[in-house]
């Protein structure tokens, strides 16, 4: 994750400026597989075959918009606080930008999308081009007020087998408690400048492929307190689709300052602690190698400074 926008992590980006922000989200859209092309937040969509068995929503149906749309919607509003909660939600962002997250709050699958509104018979319809294998998909959605506002999906992609699911909006600061790893109040933020420690840094690794793309481990530590000890997470996959682990650490001393991490993560119920050191190149940019990297096999994994924590991209921003 890494672009200038928030949670960093961009194809064919590099780790630029202090701030790792979600570099996918900003980049330009890339043509999609068979032929099919990202649309912008709101467009005139071709009518869509409609499947056996299947009839045509009424035209009358709660109608959506792109301002309406943009925000978390969630499948479990009600389960957040733990850990081990589990975690299904869409984030429409501005530009037509999205996030699909799911598994468990602690440790869960991100894929990102374009996503647009169309409308076919009076109804409308949310068209999903997901990024990494350019499928797109025409879903009729419409919105219901009882009391909560909830998004209502026939033919959810992510739950199949379901004929309708329901999502509902999480308003802030509530949405803070669904993807604490994307939404960090800016005022938290730390200067850009390096401090000289290991907290409150995106500790990254990009790798590009011969045969094209880019993938990325990334250790995002939030500031630690006075005893040494933080919370954070891990992240993994290749800035379309990645997988994010919460963790805690524990920065140990030795007679030269810092010189072992202890990582321990919360749900695989692991730990591991790892003898670390900080270097600086001639052009004064740090990196942090971990001798025993636990999510690289126990291999020794050198990462690159990415910045203070970030602010994610707007999550918590009010609704329309």
């Amino acid at each position: 994750m890494q672009r200038v926008a928030s949670i960093v992590l961009a194809t064919g980006f590099s780790l630029a400026a202090a701030f790792v922000s979600l570099a996918w989200l900003e980049r330009p859209a890339r043509p999609a597989c068979h032929g099919h092309a990202a649309r912008p937040a709101s467009v005139s969509v071709a009518t869509p075959a409609v499947g056996d068995g299947e009839s045509e929503p009424s035209a009358d149906a709660g109608a959506v918009d792109a301002a309406t749309l943009k925000g978390l919607w969630s499948r479990h509003p009600d389960e957040s606080g733990r850990e081990d909660a589990p975690v299904a939600f869409y984030y429409f962002h501005d530009g037509g930008i999205g996030l699909y997250r799911y598994g468990q709050i602690g440790h869960n699958t991100t894929n990102s999308y374009r996503w647009a509104i169309g409308e076919h018979h009076g109804a409308t319809l949310l068209v999903l081009t997901w990024n990494k294998t350019g499928a797109v998909q025409h879903l009729h959605v419409r919105l219901e007020q009882d009391g909560r506002r909830t998004l209502v999906v026939r033919g959810d992609p992510k739950n199949p087998g379901v004929a309708e699911s329901r999502y509902v909006f999480v308003p802030p600061p509530s949405s803070l408690a669904m993807a604490p790893d994307l939404v960090e109040p800016v005022a938290s933020l730390s200067p850009s400048a390096p401090t000289g420690g290991i907290d409150d840094r995106l500790w990254i690794d990009e790798r590009r492929f011969k045969t094209g793309g880019m993938a990325f481990s990334l250790y995002q530590l939030r500031k630690a307190g006075i005893d040494g000890r933080g919370t954070g997470w891990h992240h993994v996959g290749d800035y379309d689709d990645w997988s994010t682990e919460s963790l805690s650490y524990r920065q140990l001393r030795g007679d030269g300052g810092v010189d072992r991490l202890d990582l321990a993560f919360t749900l695989r119920g692991d730990r591991t602690t790892t003898p670390v050191r900080i270097d600086v190149d001639a052009a004064g940019k740090r990196s942090l190698t971990l001798a025993r990297d636990p999510r690289d096999f126990g291999a020794s994994h050198t990462f690159k400074d990415g910045g203070p924590s970030f602010a994610a991209f707007a999550l918590g921003s009010p609704a329309p």
